[in-house]
């Protein structure tokens, strides 16, 4: 198994598992305290991180404004998801934000002239008919 396949599969099982940790805390705890944790645990991972890769991080270091944007979009969604989960079915929201990487492909397709093949157009509509099954 390719190394990249792995890593994705390890990530599915966080981001799952998270979410379902999130639904957990939501039943505890108001949307903002419960962010509140998960950025202390955000925070505890990013500064291992910067930790053990500082050298290459710092060296000739210099600013990426599209990663920083990255970090606070990220960052705004996971505060609009915590608040979501408060209030909806677990089994509701977490498919329907998982349709995000639909938005990213026409980005892609759009901006960095990325093209589809027609496998992948059927999975992305599979994706995007889903999302529209699972809306009220």
């Amino acid at each position: 198994m390719d190394r990249w396949y792995t890593m994705i599969i390890l990530a599915i099982v966080c981001f799952a598992v998270g979410s379902f940790l999130g639904k957990l805390a939501s039943f505890k705890d108001i949307p903002h305290r419960v962010y509140f944790f998960e950025g202390v645990g955000t925070l505890t991972v990013f500064t291992t991180f910067v930790l053990y890769n500082r050298g290459v991080i710092f060296d000739n270091f210099s600013f990426n404004a599209p990663a920083l944007l990255m970090g606070l979009t990220w960052g705004i969604g996971t505060i609009l998801f915590i608040a979501a989960l408060k209030y909806a079915k677990l089994s509701v929201t977490v498919p329907l934000t998982a349709v995000y990487p639909a938005l990213t492909v026409i980005l892609a397709l759009i901006f960095l002239g990325e093209k589809l093949s027609p496998r992948e157009i059927a999975g992305i509509l599979l994706a995007i008919g889903s999302a529209a099954l699972l809306a009220k």
